[in-house]
């Protein structure tokens, strides 16, 4: 399983969870450590001028079946696989072509990035 710093909350439980039940292997970069529960809760004040707002509140922690919380932890991976800028800049995507190599594929990174090209956002 591949994550990197932006998976969060499903994502990261489902990571841990493969790796806790030993049923594969988790490839990239530390989780975000985002995933406990909260709930909004609707305000408002004043009669006459009505100011509404909103209030976000923690109201679980997932504890894994390790006892351990993964908010602000994350999940470590097995394999730290990062790509450099020089892959990012060429659109090579070293830890994809790690994870083929891992179930016994061969795909070199270059051919992994052309899989699912970034798309770079314009400047203004």
């Amino acid at each position: 399983m591949l994550v990197d710093s932006k998976s969060a909350s499903a994502s990261e439980v489902f990571a841990r969870v493969i790796q806790l039940e030993k049923r594969g292997i988790v490839l990239g970069d530390r989780s975000a450590g985002a995933v406990m529960e909260s709930m909004p809760y609707m305000h408002h004040v004043g009669l006459d001028m009505v100011t509404f707002y909103t209030a976000s509140v923690t109201e679980a922690n997932l504890i894994m079946t390790d006892g351990m919380s993964l908010e602000h932890t994350g999940v470590t991976p097995d394999e730290l696989v990062l790509p450099r800028a020089a892959d990012l800049a060429s659109g090579r995507d070293p830890v994809l072509a790690r994870a083929v190599e891992l179930l016994g594929g061969k795909l070199s990174a270059e051919d992994a990035g052309k899989l699912f090209p970034h798309r770079w956002a314009k400047l203004q």
